[in-house]
């Protein structure tokens, strides 16, 4: 099982309202949709997000309650079923967004695959470029509570998603980018706005504001 590293977290603990016996225990209930993962990809590469990142992701959403997330860049779909389960006591709904080309390095899959037919009541797949598709669809069914990244990793689309997302979040709200370190628009966008951005693992970092009140 996955256990949570706490080094340099004391502000996202703080701005979740939890503490490290209810983090461990939401790592625990993520760890099985992170074997439920590997299990149905069978050690192949889909560009999925590693699982320190998947239980980071799946406990920021249960933290939040979020009953409304938006995702963009799907892959196989681990991140849309990691939210889905994280928010499924409080119905929650996800809205993904994706061009909808297939995925793998070396065998291609459709876009979402892995995500359960019990949770697709719950899920929306928005195909096409996010510039087209974006701002309309948050801007329509918002405010969102969490924005997750990990579509196009250039600095102008970072920042323009993030952008976009911050246009469209709650008071309180919590974005993750994966791969924030290929650019500097995370940190940028945060120095911007006054944010906090804190590494959780690998190259994924949650990105909030301490005072949302």
């Amino acid at each position: 099982m996955i256990k949570p590293d706490f080094a340099g977290k004391e502000k996202i603990l703080t701005f979740l309202e939890c503490s490290e016996g209810e983090v461990e225990k939401a790592f625990e209930e993520a760890s099985m949709i992170v074997d439920y993962v590997e299990t149905k990809i069978g050690g192949k590469n889909y560009w999925q997000v590693s699982g320190p990142e998947l239980c980071w992701l799946y406990t920021g959403v249960k933290m939040m309650r979020a009953p409304l997330v938006a995702e963009t860049g799907v892959g196989p779909g681990s991140t849309s079923t990691a939210i889905l389960e994280a928010s499924a006591k409080f119905r929650g709904r996800l809205f993904s967004f994706d061009l909808g080309e297939k995925y793998g390095e070396d065998e291609q899959m459709p876009v979402g695959i892995l995500v359960p037919e019990k949770y697709k009541d719950r899920w929306s797949l928005v195909l096409g470029n996010t510039r087209d598709t974006l701002e309309g669809k948050m801007s329509y069914f918002g405010p969102f509570d969490v924005f997750f990244h990990d579509s196009e990793h250039t600095y102008e689309h970072v920042t323009w998603e993030l952008e976009t997302a911050l246009r469209n979040l709650r008071k309180k709200f919590l974005i993750v980018v994966d791969n924030y370190n290929w650019t500097k628009a995370p940190d940028d966008f945060a120095e911007k706005h006054g944010l906090s951005l804190v590494k959780v693992a690998d190259d994924m970092c949650f990105i909030f504001r301490e005072d949302y009140a």
